[in-house]
């Protein structure tokens, strides 16, 4: 039985000045989430934040015609940049100069940039070590809100790093020291080639819900300064869906080894 959920509070200087979110990954669960944004941002303002949030989003992949089904994408966007495209569309709609960054994201390639929130929409081990590498470099705290599926389940796991609380017990643990193997090797995964191909592999909700998932759980921190739970389990088929509370316990439950190690390397 594990113990009670502790809350998550989020440091008081974010609520008073722009948060710096970057979105890696433009595709399915990315081109989903993105348009949420927008109205957390507003909401945010209104309930007296002074900026609201400020938005990068990283991805080199053009519009295929294929993604127009699964994606948030229409058949006028196929052979534009996604990410040039979702931003020009937000920032045209909702008044706002969000930032589109059409080119592959590395760890060297941000450094040069702010962030409060790192929330990886990628399907690869490439791309996540790169995020890794990134956060864990990082002098001041960043949250690292990771996503992934397949075909009906996914996962949506936060996790925050910075060398100012590598140490801290409560420190939300990453998604790669929870499940360190999501970086591990090679990847297996080849691109789809065709709308059926993508539905098969992929589901048609599964993305939909992971971008759901994310922007409860980035409305529900930012708007009240606190959260209980820092990751969802769920499963279309069957209709399940199981969080992670906030405590050192229900982490060690998931991976105990992993945690364990983080820990002595911590020590």
């Amino acid at each position: 039985m594990t113990e009670p959920a502790n809350l998550h509070i989020l440091p008081d200087d974010i609520l008073h000045r722009p948060i710096k979110i970057h979105v890696i990954g433009c595709g399915g669960t990315g081109s989903q989430l993105l348009p949420r944004l927008p109205s957390l941002s507003k909401c945010l303002i209104e309930l007296g934040h002074p900026h609201g949030l400020e938005v990068s989003v990283w991805d080199d992949d053009t519009v295929a015609e294929h993604n127009c089904l699964r994606q948030n994408f229409f058949l006028p966007d196929v052979g534009h940049n996604k990410a040039s495209v979702m931003v020009n569309r937000i920032n045209v709609a909702h008044g706002l100069s969000w930032q589109d960054r059409p080119e592959r994201f590395t760890r060297d390639s941000i450094r040069s940039y702010e962030a409060d929130f790192i929330i990886g929409c990628v399907d690869s081990k490439a791309a996540r070590r790169e995020i890794d590498a990134f956060v864990r470099d990082a002098h001041n705290t960043v949250w690292w809100i990771d996503s992934g599926n397949d075909a009906v389940s996914a996962q949506v796991i936060v996790g925050q790093y910075g060398k100012r609380i590598a140490d801290d017990p409560m420190r939300l643990p990453l998604v790669t020291e929870l499940y360190p193997e999501i970086i591990a090797g090679d990847d297996d995964n080849a691109p789809s080639c065709s709308a059926r191909e993508s539905i098969m592999r992929q589901g048609i909700g599964t993305n939909a819900m992971a971008a759901s998932w994310i922007f409860a759980w980035l409305a529900e921190a930012l708007r009240n300064g606190h959260i209980g739970w820092n990751g969802v389990f769920f499963n279309l088929e069957s209709g399940r869906a199981s969080s992670i509370p906030v405590s050192p316990e229900a982490w060690r439950l998931i991976r105990p080894a992993a945690v364990e190690q983080e820990s002595r390397k911590a020590a």
